[in-house]
């Protein structure tokens, strides 16, 4: 039976991971051989993300080898506003489950399975998130569904209920072959990782700060520390910016010019925040036309954010050690980690106690540091006041020698993809719709194709809809697969044997017996009523709803409904050839309706279809409309408009109506009478026309 669903924030991913263990193993060896599995794992992914700024919590993992669950690594990470960091998270777990066989994993958010989300447009029909759940895991490199049985020989081996993880992950590492999703979703899937890690790079942005001089030290010594000073300050309150009133900790008489990297996520928080500094603080900012404006405003609110973090753990400094526990350099783990980075080639060939190999040193350092002190635990976060607080008191600077270096700064990046410009929305859109889509936009200047119009309206038509709403027909899709038909007529035809009721009694009565049809009621010419009674059992012709729907049709033909409809053409000289019928005098109470009106032409049902779906599309003007979107739907591509063409198009104004005087009966003449001037203006400029209004 499948756990029960924990509910987790909009912004946190929980991911797992299920190493293949040897069954002889106790509970203790357990732990011990899940502790050298995550170091391998965390040397493996350290080159990735001891340089990567993340938006809340990082990337952890943990020993958990307790409650219902299988002996798993367990992680979870808060990744706010930046989306990126959670699929920067699967990114990671694919690359772990391929370079470790028999790796399983797991990852879900508060959508449960968001990756399908991904693949949404190509998942099979039986999926939805009730009957997906505890079945979608990475495995190799891959995405796997555990599939519902279909047959009584996958019963034994497929979950047929919501599956227990436990039995989920057993069922994966089992049947693998069965469980590995289609190559469709694969590729919607891979679409989205093969992003990174590309793009964390191209999410860095490195800015000029004109901040104070402790803080330049710490951002260069800990550059991840920049999220939680923005993220401070983006989320500040009243009572926070009580403690910016004095600047305790990061005064501005020592600032100076420094390079700051930030995440494009970050730095537009902080670009778009309006903020005045209080004047008590010390801070004044230049005039917003001056050059340096925006490395000053960015520092003045980069050094309230680390003030508001100090300012909120400073109370409990003296009675809790705040100082992280660094690993000696004799630990084992530690010892482990550091030779799993040397095998990968983290420290780029550069030799030991060089300034560049000391700098990688460092950084692999804190990072297992921070894996070590991880608290995973629900309601639980980072002090990263804590570890500011420590860095102020043991960083050192030379403010002198930090001023002189500000002539030799690089560049700071170019903003300008804050503004989205229509040409990269478009460029976005290209790349989200995916190689369909490319080819439609490639295609646009293609011709429409009519007869597909019209196919794709008869099946859209003729599709059941369920509670669920339309579905749309593709094309090459089965539409009887795996669904169940009723056929009503053999349904009928066995309730009558069953009964034993008379075939003639059936084959008499019509679709419209039931509204209380009789043969008295036809009265289709002026015939001589017949001296002899009805027989019931006599097989007559009895009109249907179609015979209706046609007489109706004939009724409208000289209407001007009628007469809007597109009609088939006439054979031969305007008359419709009718088969030779034998002289029945009992055929002839119903004869056919065709004979009726030899001039009576039908309705085209196709040419009318298009047409009218042609009319709705040039009144869209090339925006989206109900016409476009179906025909889209349906794989009808609908070019765009011409502008040259729509330039010429001129849209006839109807003339004026003319009113005709009508005589008007003699009347009584009122006791009041008010006049009034009504203007009848037209295209002939007429003059207007006065007339007494009676009341």
């Amino acid at each position: 039976m499948a756990e029960k669903r924990k509910h987790l924030p909009e912004d946190v991913v929980e991911y797992y991971l299920f190493p293949t263990l040897p069954e002889t193993l106790n509970k203790s060896e357990v732990e011990k051989y899940l502790e050298e599995l995550l170091d391998s794992y965390l040397a493996f992914v350290s080159p990735l993300v001891v340089d990567y700024i993340w938006q809340n919590d990082p990337f952890s993992l943990i020993v958990t080898a307790e409650g219902d669950l299988p002996a798993h690594l367990y992680g979870r990470t808060s990744f706010g506003d930046n989306i990126d960091d959670e699929w920067f998270i699967v990114y990671l777990l694919f690359k772990l489950t391929k370079q470790f066989p028999g790796l399983i994993a797991r990852v879900i958010d508060n959508d449960e399975e968001f990756m399908l989300i991904e693949a949404a447009e190509v998942l099979p029909k039986w999926i939805d998130p009730e009957t997906v759940e505890n079945r979608v895991y990475i495995h190799n490199g891959q995405l796997h569904i555990i599939p519902l049985p279909q047959s009584h020989a996958e019963i034994t081996s497929l979950p047929g209920a919501a599956p227990s993880i436990s039995d989920a992950v057993q069922c994966v590492q089992s049947c693998s072959h069965a469980t590995v999703a289609s190559a469709s979703i694969q590729q919607a899937i891979q679409t989205r990782i093969n992003e990174f890690p590309a793009k964390t790079k191209e999410n860095t942005h490195y800015a000029h700060c004109y901040i104070p001089a402790n803080l330049a030290a710490i951002l260069e010594k800990r550059p991840q520390l920049v999220s939680s000073g923005v993220l401070a300050f983006y989320y500040r309150d009243p009572i926070d910016l009580r403690s910016c009133r004095t600047m305790q900790y990061f005064r501005p008489g020592t600032r100076v010019i420094s390079r700051v990297k930030f995440t494009r996520c970050l730095y537009a928080q902080l670009m778009q925040q309006k903020f005045q500094p209080d004047k008590r603080s010390g801070w004044v900012l230049p005039s917003s036309l001056n050059p340096k404006y925006k490395a000053h405003d960015l520092g003045m609110k980069l050094a309230h954010g680390f003030e508001i973090l100090c300012a909120r753990c400073s109370s409990n400094r003296s009675t809790k050690n705040n100082g992280k526990c660094t690993p000696p350099d004799s630990d084992v783990r530690w010892n482990r980690y550091l030779l799993s980075l040397k095998e990968r080639g983290f420290f780029r060939g550069e030799i030991e106690g060089s300034k560049v190999y000391k700098q990688l040193l460092s950084d692999a350092r804190q990072f297992y540091t921070d894996q070590l002190q991880t608290d995973l635990r629900e309601g639980s976060s980072r002090n990263t006041g804590s570890e500011v607080l420590k860095l102020l008191d043991s960083v050192e600077f030379d403010i002198e020698a930090m001023r002189k270096a500000e002539t030799d700064l690089p560049p700071p990046d170019d903003d300008g993809w804050l503004n989205l410009t229509p040409e990269t929305l478009d460029e976005i859109l290209r790349k989200k719709a995916g190689p369909n889509g490319t080819e439609k936009t490639s295609n646009a200047k293609d011709p429409i194709d009519l007869s597909k119009v019209a196919d794709s309206m008869k099946a859209f038509v003729e599709k059941i809809s369920g509670v669920d709403g339309v579905e749309i027909p593709v094309d090459g899709e089965d539409d009887d697969e795996d669904d169940i038909q009723f056929d009503s007529t053999g349904f009928i035809s066995a309730m009558q044997k069953m009964f034993e009721f008379d075939d003639n009694d059936s084959a008499s009565s019509s679709d419209m017996s039931e509204y209380g049809w009789d043969d008295s009621d036809q009265d289709f010419d002026d015939q001589p009523p017949s001296g002899k009674p009805s027989k019931r059992k006599q097989k007559t012709s009895v009109p249907t709803v179609k015979d209706y729907m046609d007489m109706m049709d004939r009724e409208l033909a000289p209407s001007n409904v009628g007469k809007s409809f597109e009609r088939e053409p006439q054979v031969g000289n305007g008359t419709h050839t009718q088969p030779n019928k034998p002289s029945n005098k009992k055929q002839n109470v119903n004869r056919d309706i065709d004979d009726e009106d030899d001039d009576f032409q039908p309705v085209n049902i196709d040419v009318n279809t298009v047409k009218n779906m042609l009319e709705s599309i040039g009144a869209q003007q090339g925006l989206a409309g109900p016409a476009s979107n179906i025909l889209n739907s349906m794989g009808v591509n609908v070019p765009p408009p011409d502008p040259e063409d729509q330039e010429q198009i001129e849209v006839p104004v109807p003339p004026p109506r003319k009113r005709t005087p009508k005589s008007t009966p003699t009347k009584r003449p009122s006791s009041r009478t008010i006049p009034s001037s009504i203007s009848l203006s037209s295209s002939n400029n007429t003059t207007p026309v006065k007339k007494e209004t009676n009341v």
